[in-house]
C-alpha cells in the first residue's frame, strides 16, 4: 500500500496544473456550502443572542411587526412610525404588564443611534433568575435633560468618555452640518456590554429628545428620514418595550393590540422566526449552487483522471511488464482521485472558515449583531463524506480502464 500511494502521489506530480485546478474546485466547492452554513447559522445565534437580553413584547406603530422588531431591539433600519405617550403610560400601570420602557429612536452622535428611555430600562432582563442587561460600569445613569450614557461600543467608537459633550445629529447617520442640534449633551455614564446591538447606541432621556425636536418645522418625512414626527413631538415614542407578567398575560396584551388600530404588538421570537425561513430559503438555493459546483469537481476529476490514464497506457503496460499487478493499479488510480480529493477538502475547509470569520467581522461591525462561526459536526461529515464518494466514483471508469491495459497490445502493437 506505501509503494501505491508513492506512485499516486508520484502521478499527482507529474501534471502539477491538471492536479491543480482539480485541487482547487473541489476545494471551492466544499467551502462554498460552508461559508453558507456557517454564516446562516451564525446569524440565527447571533439575532436570538442581541434579542435575549430583553425578553419583551414589543409595543410599536402599525406596520410590519418584522420590522418593528428588528429597527427596535437591533436597531436595524426604518423605525415603523411613532405612537403617543400615553400609550406607555397606560402600559406602565397595566396589571397585566410588570415592566414597560419607552424607547424614542430619531437622531444620532458620530453614526451611533440616540435612544430615548427612561430609568425602568436599567430593569430590564432575560429572566427573573438573571441580573439586568443594562449595568454601568462608569459614572452614573442620566438624571437630567441632555445627560447621556453610552453603550460600550459607542464609547470606543467615539472616543467619549465621561464628561465629555456632543452635539446630536438629525436621523440615523451622520448628515450635513444644518443637520447638527444646538443643545449639547454632557457623558454622565457608560454601560457594560451586553452583546446587543444596544452597546452602539447613546442613552438620553425622552424629555431630551421632545424639546430638541419641539421647535422643528411640521413637514412630510421621506423614506430615508427616521426622526421623532414633529407633531407634537413631546407625545410621541417609537415603540415600548413591555414584560408581560406571564405567558396568558402577553396573549392578552397581544390580543388587544392586535385588534385595535392604535398599535401592534409584535413577539420577537414569532416575527424573527419569518427571517429565519427566509435565511432557510437561501440556504437552499446556495446548496443547489454548491452542489452544481461539486459536480462539476467531480466531472473535473473524472477527466482529469481518464485522460492521464490514457496518455500512460504504455507505462502502466510496462509496470505490468515489470510484475505489478492490475489490482495494484486499479489502487494507485483510485488513490490518486483520493488524495486529490481529501487535499481539496481540507483546502475548502480553511478557505470557508477563513472566508467565514471575514464575512462574520465584517457584519458583526456594520451590524453591532454579534455572528459567531462556530464548528458543526453534522456539517463537517457532510462536507468530508460527500466529496470523498464523489472523488472515488469519479476514478471507478478511469480505475477499470488502467486495470484492463494490455500488456501485449500496448508494449508490441502490430
Amino acid at each position: 500500500m506505501t509503494y501505491d500511494l508513492f506512485l499516486a502521489w508520484r502521478s499527482l506530480r507529474s501534471r502539477p496544473v491538471q492536479s491543480g485546478i482539480t485541487l482547487l474546485i473541489i476545494g471551492l466547492a466544499v467551502a462554498l456550502p460552508l461559508v453558507v452554513l456557517s454564516l446562516s447559522d451564525g446569524a440565527r445565534r447571533g439575532i436570538v443572542r442581541a434579542s435575549d437580553p430583553f425578553g419583551v413584547l414589543v409595543i410599536g406603530a402599525k406596520g410590519s411587526g418584522q420590522q418593528l422588531v428588528l429597527s427596535t431591539l437591533l436597531l436595524q433600519g426604518a423605525p415603523v412610525g411613532n405612537i403617543p405617550t400615553t400609550l406607555y403610560t397606560e402600559l406602565r400601570d397595566d396589571t397585566r404588564a410588570t415592566l414597560a420602557v419607552p424607547i424614542a429612536l430619531g437622531d444620532n452622535v458620530g453614526g451611533a443611534r440616540l435612544v430615548g428611555t427612561s430609568a425602568d430600562l436599567l430593569e430590564l432582563r432575560p429572566s427573573t433568575t438573571e441580573p439586568p442587561t443594562f449595568r454601568i460600569v462608569q459614572g452614573r445613569f442620566f438624571e437630567a435633560a441632555f445627560e447621556a450614557v453610552l453603550g460600550s461600543a459607542a464609547a470606543q467608537a467615539l472616543g467619549l468618555t465621561v464628561g465629555d459633550t456632543f452635539l446630536a445629529s438629525h436621523g440615523v447617520a451622520p448628515g450635513l452640518e444644518e443637520d447638527v442640534h444646538d443643545e449639547p449633551y454632557t457623558i454622565v455614564g457608560v454601560f457594560d456590554s451586553t452583546s446587543s446591538p444596544y452597546d452602539t447606541a447613546v442613552f438620553v432621556s425622552l424629555e431630551s429628545i421632545w424639546h430638541t425636536h419641539e421647535h422643528e418645522e411640521d413637514e412630510r418625512l421621506s423614506a430615508f428620514d427616521y426622526a421623532i414626527e414633529p407633531t407634537e413631538p413631546e407625545q410621541m415614542i417609537t415603540a415600548v418595550l413591555v414584560k408581560p407578567a406571564g405567558f396568558i398575560e402577553a396573549n392578552l396584551l397581544w390580543q388587544s393590540f392586535s385588534t385595535g388600530t392604535q398599535a401592534q404588538a409584535a413577539f420577537p421570537g414569532q416575527e424573527l422566526g419569518a427571517l429565519f425561513d427566509l435565511f432557510a430559503q437561501v440556504e437552499r438555493i446556495l446548496g443547489a449552487v454548491g452542489g452544481l459546483v461539486l459536480v462539476i469537481a467531480g466531472l473535473t476529476a473524472f477527466l482529469s483522471l481518464y485522460n492521464a490514464i490514457a496518455a500512460r497506457e504504455g507505462t502502466i503496460a510496462l509496470m505490468r511488464a515489470l510484475g505489478c499487478s492490475r489490482t495494484s493499479i486499479f489502487r494507485v488510480v483510485i488513490l490518486e482521485s483520493l488524495i486529490a480529493t481529501i487535499a481539496g477538502i481540507i483546502l475548502g475547509q480553511l478557505l470557508g472558515y477563513v472566508t467565514a470569520l471575514v464575512i462574520a467581522a465584517l457584519l458583526t461591525a456594520q451590524s453591532a449583531i454579534p455572528i459567531p462561526v462556530q464548528f458543526l459536526p453534522t456539517q463537517a461529515t457532510l462536507l468530508w463524506l460527500t466529496p470523498l464518494l464523489l472523488g472515488v466514483a469519479a476514478a471507478i471508469i478511469p480505475a477499470v480502464r488502467a486495470y484492463r491495459v494490455e500488456i501485449i497490445q500496448k508494449l508490441f502493437p502490430t
